[in-house]
């Protein structure tokens, strides 16, 4: 599964104005891609339906890029794969 693909598609379904191939792994979350507190939330919950994991608070606070959003959800993902 690309994480990061579907993630960018996820993006665009928040806020079409971004630009898709502007999305780098590098790219701040806030302040490259324009996304508010709510859209940070409605991404959250996003996650979590299209990858069918639960998201911690603590672990939303911490995300800066959308490398860090994919490495989070791959774990969440590998620890499901675990169990």
């Amino acid at each position: 599964m690309d994480i990061e693909a579907k993630l960018k598609d996820l993006l665009y379904e928040i806020d079409d104005e971004i630009d898709m191939e502007a999305i780098s792994p590098d790219s701040l979350l806030k302040e490259d891609l324009g996304l508010s507190s709510v859209a940070m939330l409605y991404m959250a919950v996003s996650i979590e339906n299209e990858f069918e994991i639960d998201l911690s608070e603590a672990d939303m606070s911490q995300l800066r890029t959308v490398s860090d959003v994919v490495d989070l959800v791959s774990g969440y993902l590998g620890s499901v794969k675990e169990d």
